[in-house]
């Protein structure tokens, strides 16, 4: 999921690729949403889409590390009521940000970009977390643009998985905050889970997500509502911070800068209780099994799943799914790598294992991608754009 994992690298890590340009996209239909993206490395290079994970987490420069800027031309972009794409959905009225905002036309943004970038071949695809989910629903809609999957922390959005990191024992949390009545997150974070729960009136503890869902539904109308859904919204995005990392101690976190948190809370939230919209036709099915159910359509995409044994935010379980699945639907190409790790891609063996599997890749060498590449270097040099480059 991703929520709160915008640390910076630390000293020792490989500079960021080169910053090319970035610009807003007008969202495709009748939208208000604009879509925010940047692009790092070489125009020449083989094209990468970067998705962020949340979903509302935005996007951030320090993922641009993990490509060689002499081979890759990185795109990154905001989802929708993220980051800088706009409207926000940490405007006190988040209804214009969360409207029109589901996973298809997420896909949909993708495609868009791909468009208004000359993106015309294939492409490389790079997610974590609830960006592996929106990658993989990408992947399935739209295979024949896919060269290779790159997914980190995989999260199939299913109930279980959500219930696994929001649910826990809530329920029992009251009478007994040392039950254990289902396997989850609480049980390796004790402190941080209390810090959690204790935000959740006792009433709304049967169905974290749907209490949350409820105490996110309207804006506030007062300061003190404010200051409610505030410190609910910073709670969620606490508690994701505090098991996203093995080494992190989880007395320690600082509190999220409160638009962070309102973004990224109500956006996880919003799609978290519709089931990451992955129902048939995209109608909110929390019971969903959609990824899983359409794996068949990526059988001819190179995949390659790193996912932290001791990731407690998306749980092995959920790659171990992915990569069966994949296996038994005949998909001969896929490299799977558990590292001593837990959830965040900055931990150093998952950092370390991204980069080897980038570097790895074999290069997309047809002519086609080639001559859309240069052709999109001289449609950029010639003409004029709203993009802001970086002189």
């Amino acid at each position: 999921m991703d929520a709160s994992t915008q640390t910076a690298a630390s000293n020792n890590q490989p500079a960021n690729p080169p910053f090319i340009r970035s610009g807003h996209l007008a969202a495709p239909g009748f939208s208000e949403h604009r879509i925010y993206w940047e692009e790092y490395g070489s125009l020449a290079g083989e094209p990468v889409i970067v998705i962020h994970g949340g979903p509302g987490a935005g996007s951030h420069g320090s993922s641009a590390r993990f490509f060689n800027p002499q081979r890759y031309r990185v795109v990154l972009f905001d989802q929708r009521g993220c980051g800088k794409s706009t409207p926000s959905a940490s405007d006190d009225d988040a209804t214009p940000a969360l409207t029109d905002n589901t996973t298809q036309h997420l896909i949909d943004d993708v495609s868009a970009l791909r468009h208004e970038l000359n993106i015309n071949g294939k492409m490389h695809v790079f997610g974590g977390s609830w960006g592996s989910t929106l990658a993989l629903a990408y992947a399935i809609a739209h295979p024949a643009t896919v060269q290779t999957l790159i997914l980190r922390g995989v999260f199939l959005c299913r109930r279980a998985d959500v219930d696994y990191f929001f649910q826990g024992n809530a329920a029992e949390f009251a009478a007994d905050p040392l039950a254990m009545p289902t396997p989850g997150a609480y049980l390796d974070f004790p402190t941080a889970w209390r810090h959690f729960v204790d935000v959740i009136p006792p009433e709304d503890r049967g169905d974290v997500v749907k209490g949350l869902a409820k105490a996110f539904s309207s804006p506030p109308r007062t300061d003190a509502e404010r200051e409610r859904l505030v410190k609910a919204a910073s709670a969620c995005v606490a508690w994701e911070g505090s098991a996203s990392r093995l080494n992190r101690d989880e007395n320690s976190h600082g509190q999220p800068n409160q638009k962070y948190a309102l973004t990224a809370a109500r956006i996880l939230v919003h799609y978290m209780i519709n089931g990451g919209f992955l129902g048939a036709g995209g109608v909110a099915n929390r019971d969903n099994n959609y990824i899983l159910d359409h794996v068949a359509r990526l059988r001819d995409i190179p995949v390659h799943v790193a996912h932290g044994r001791y990731d407690r935010v998306c749980h092995l379980y959920q790659a171990e799914a992915l990569v069966r699945a994949l296996r038994d639907a005949g998909n001969n190409a896929v490299s799977y790598f558990i590292t001593t790790a837990g959830h965040s891609s900055f931990e150093p063996e998952t950092d370390t294992r991204l980069r080897t599997i980038m570097n790895g890749l074999p290069p997309m060498t047809s002519l086609e991608t080639a001559s859309l590449q240069c052709g999109e270097m001289m449609r950029h040099a010639e003409e004029p754009s709203d993009a802001v480059a970086d002189c």
